[in-house]
């Protein structure tokens, strides 16, 4: 009978270098998560590589089992006392870091430390639960090098320098990349994103919410995070045109305002039609936001595959949006009148409680204007109202507070206020959120839009028109529409008062120092290359394989001859490696190629080595047929040996038989 055995490696213990660049790697995985671990965590983990490194430079003991249990235990309680769980993202990345920290601190044999280093390569790649950023990826590199150097020279023997384990790992990379980019561009893709994220990944995002109350849009003018960004396929508009709508808000209480109940899909061909004037066609990279609605500017004339049309001109994507999404669009500077429904002009005229006497005496004033509106907002502009990223808390009557107490307050405040007054005047309106301008991006070609461009704005139902947009901020403060959020900001933190600088003025308020000019076009250009790491990486999906495979001479490729591509592709590469490293491996062996120069330097006196004569059996010739060589030749074939059979690798060996073999001569007979 046979009797199969496992194969174990006769075990060793690796030098101290070795063990150090195990807990150097360890310090590197560990510091990708510095950002996202809780302080007590990352103290904890660095004692433990701590203890490791006393044991194996200063010959500290181990600690006892019970010591490792109960360090086990304590792990596992902090990690469920944190976040009241073991599962998750934050969570599970947590118990993996104490996991790691605790088996670096165990280690005994070499097969604990070859284990250590492949949960570094988990715990590095857990890195990407959280951002899948071109910065990630480089960082997550450096650290895989740093991880596959201490692999290497666990795994040589260690009399073997330093630099040797570095140019193996280098070289193995090297060799990699061809492979890497085959299988990145050949494997079948799969509808959806590469990463299978549990239910907190999509927790606390930045972003609109269908809710908006005074200050909860004010809540994201810090937010530098990027909305999305919008490729042109002309020039791009004016800044005046720039109003991105993501939701519209029908329903209010006198305070906050709501998105009507059930909304219905409508047929988005109708938006076409009622389009004026020349169309705009753009590219939207929405980011990931875990809601549904997207943005569009107005005002749109056509709805992605991937989304249904809403009244209101909003769209919203079939499911959550948790990773970015492009979506082609065109969009009119106008459109034209709709009918308006009775139960709609109901529904925009709903006022929830009666006005103030001293608003109701307002209201009633602007009544007998020719044009409310027109009134309205020559109100705001020539009475004492002020813009401001901190406004005060209004506690009581809203509209009564607001316009003849505080009279400071952001977006919102200016919105809500207003489309609350037509409603009052009799003329149908509802609040539009989403956002407005933007900064663009001369390295990439594109408009960037962040959360702090996050605004709010007015529709209001003419007759002659249908519903038109109304902007009250601007009237206010109308650098926030010319100039964006950014100088505005930049304006208000210098203490300028918007709407009272000439425009010379403000350009030299906004000019700017050299330095911060330069450090500007950086962030421009770390963009640029961030958005183009996620256009042809992150976001290689079916789509654009298809397109490539197309591009290959695919008419239509099937999974099938995607996967039967792939194993050729691969097949082909690691036979050309394999090719690569029999033909140079002799050429590149500097034991060999020595061996090779002192067989040729007695080939030439006539001496020839027989391709079956080994180097003790080819001593044994040279002291049969030349023994005055006898003498410099042991030494040089007995360096071979020891080198070559030896399982010896050090360097000043290999250098000393080189200098030997230079050395040598033979003289002709």
């Amino acid at each position: 009978m046979f009797e199969f055995r496992t194969y174990r490696p006769p075990d060793r213990a690796p030098d101290r270098h070795a063990a150090n660049g195990l807990l150097l790697s360890a310090l590197a995985a560990l510091a990708l998560h510095t950002q996202r671990l809780p302080v007590w965590l990352m103290l904890g983990v660095c004692s433990l590589i701590a203890w490791r490194y006393l044991l194996e430079n200063y010959s500290w003991r181990h600690p006892p089992r019970l010591v490792r249990w109960c360090l086990l235990l304590a792990a596992v309680v902090a990690v469920f006392n944190t976040y009241g769980t073991l599962l998750g993202r934050e969570a599970g990345i947590s118990l993996l870091a104490l996991l790691v920290g605790l088996k670096i601190l165990e280690i005994r044999s070499l097969r604990d430390y070859f284990v250590s280093v492949f949960l570094l390569y988990f715990l590095t790649l857990g890195a990407f639960l959280f951002s899948q950023s071109l910065l990630t990826a480089g960082l997550a590199m450096a650290v895989a090098v740093v991880t596959t150097a201490a692999l290497a020279r666990l795994s040589l023997p260690n009399s073997l320098p330093i630099s040797e384990g570095l140019r193996l790992t280098m070289a193995i990379l090297w060799r990699a990349i061809p492979i890497m980019l085959v299988m990145y561009l050949l494997f079948p893709r799969i509808q959806g994103s590469l990463w299978g994220l549990p239910g907190d990944a999509f927790d606390a995002r930045a972003g609109l919410s269908d809710t908006v109350t005074p200050g909860s849009i004010n809540a994201l003018s810090s937010s530098d995070a990027v909305a999305f960004r919008v490729d042109f396929a002309d020039q791009m508009p004016h800044a005046r045109q720039l109003y991105w709508r993501s939701l519209v808000l029908s329903r209010t209480d006198g305070n906050a305002w709501s998105r009507a109940r059930d909304p219905v899909t409508v047929n988005a061909d109708s938006w076409l039609s009622r389009g004026i004037g020349k169309p705009i066609d753009y590219t939207v990279d929405h980011e990931a936001t875990g809601h549904r609605w997207l943005v569009a500017m107005d005002v749109p004339a056509t709805v992605p595959p991937e989304a249904v049309a809403r009244p209101g001109y909003i769209l919203e994507a079939k499911r959550p949006v948790h990773q970015r999404f492009q979506y082609a669009m065109q969009s009119y500077p106008a459109q034209s009148a709709e009918p308006l429904t009775s139960a709609a002009h109901a529904l925009h005229l709903r006022t929830p409680r009666p006005t103030s006497v001293r608003v109701q005496t307002l209201i009633d004033a602007w009544r007998r204007e020719p044009d409310p509106v027109l009134a309205v907002l020559r109100y705001l502009r020539e009475q004492d109202f002020g813009y401001t990223l901190t406004p005060p808390l209004l506690r009581g009557d809203f509209l009564d507070e607001f316009l003849f107490v505080s009279r400071r307050g952001y977006c919102e405040h200016y919105a809500a206020a207003f489309a609350t007054l037509m409603r009052h005047l009799g003329l149908p309106s509802r609040l539009v959120v989403g956002y407005q301008g933007g900064d663009w991006n001369h390295a990439g070609g594109y408009l960037v839009v962040r959360q702090a461009d996050a605004h709010a704005w007015v529709e209001v139902w003419r007759e002659e028109r249908g519903w038109t947009r109304v902007d009250p901020t601007a009237a206010v403060a109308p650098e926030r529409v010319e100039l964006g959020m950014n100088a505005l900001k930049a304006l208000l933190e210098q203490g300028a008062l918007p709407g009272e600088l000439a425009p010379a003025a403000i350009r030299a308020l906004l000019e700017g120092s050299w330095l911060a000019r330069q450090w500007l076009h950086l962030g421009m250009f770390w963009d640029a290359a961030n958005t183009a790491w996620n256009r042809w990486v992150m976001a290689y999906g079916p789509e654009r394989q298809q397109r490539f495979l197309r591009s290959l001479g695919f008419e239509a490729p099937s999974w099938a001859q995607v996967a039967a591509t792939l194993i050729i592709g691969v097949a082909a590469l690691l036979l050309v490696l394999a090719a690569t490293l029999l033909w140079t491996r002799n050429k590149s062996d500097p034991v060999t190629a020595a061996y090779r120069r002192f067989c040729a330097k007695l080939g030439r006196s006539g001496l020839v080595r027989r391709a079956d004569e080994g180097p003790l059996d080819f001593y044994h010739h040279i002291l049969t047929a030349r023994p005055e060589l006898a003498a410099d030749s042991k030494p040089i074939i007995a360096l071979y040996v020891t080198l070559r059979y030896g399982n010896v690798a050090r360097a000043d060996l290999v250098d000393q038989l080189r200098g030997r073999v230079r050395r040598f001569r033979v003289a002709h007979q």
